[in-house]
């Protein structure tokens, strides 16, 4: 039998401590370097997370923004045209047609003040820099004004019919039935436009709901 066979340590030996300690010092080692691993993979998810939501949130106000210009610039080459041709109109023009001229004329002179400043404010502002709070207060501001005026759009058509109404009755009736054709087609147009406007945004808004934690 070797006389030089090797001897494993002893269970309670100073070798079998010291094989002990090693271990334990490599298995503490590997598990603060998974933790530090799984932080940092964590801290980049909730980084990319938090980026892709501040990009939705920048898109969706840019989107918003460009929507409402696009409104009021609408409303503007509405009013400006209507200005110009009823302008052109109203040297020739006689009996009711006068008077339907004349609506138009003062009609959008009031659309086109509107369409300035509101475009002035859409340009002013930086969407992007809206937070989260912020946009949604925005957003439902919108919404109200755009119901209110879909609601304004209605009386102004139940106002024009009736003008209409009663000009078969009344000794002006040339010039209310004017007012009154007037204040129908510019309703309508009024309607139609806040509609599909309340529409986009309402559409929209879906983008804007889902980023709320």
């Amino acid at each position: 039998m070797p006389t030089s066979q090797r001897k494993s340590p002893s269970l309670f030996g100073p070798g079998y401590a010291k094989m002990q300690f090693k271990t334990l010092v490599t298995t503490i080692t590997n598990l603060f370097n998974m933790k530090k691993y799984l932080c940092l993979l964590l801290f980049m998810m909730l980084s990319g997370v938090a980026m892709a939501q501040t990009n939705s949130l920048a898109t969706f106000n840019l989107s918003q923004n460009e929507t409402l210009k696009f409104g009021m610039i609408a409303l503007g080459i509405w009013a400006l045209l209507n200005i110009l041709f009823s302008s052109f109109k109203l040297m020739r023009a006689t009996r009711n047609k006068r008077f339907f001229f004349q609506m138009n004329i003062y009609w959008n002179i009031v659309n086109m003040i509107i369409a300035s400043v509101a475009l002035y404010m859409l340009l002013s502002e930086d969407p992007a820099a809206l937070s989260l709070q912020e946009s949604i207060k925005l957003h439902e501001w919108y919404i109200k004004i755009l119901y209110l005026n879909i609601g304004l759009d209605v009386a102004y058509l139940l106002l024009g019919q009736w003008l209409k109404e009663k000009s078969k009755s009344s000794p002006k009736t040339e010039q209310l039935l004017g007012w009154g054709q007037s204040i129908v087609l510019q309703g309508f147009f009024l309607l139609v436009l806040d509609v599909v406007l309340a529409f986009l945004l309402e559409e929209k808004a879906t983008i804007l709901y889902s980023l709320i934690p």
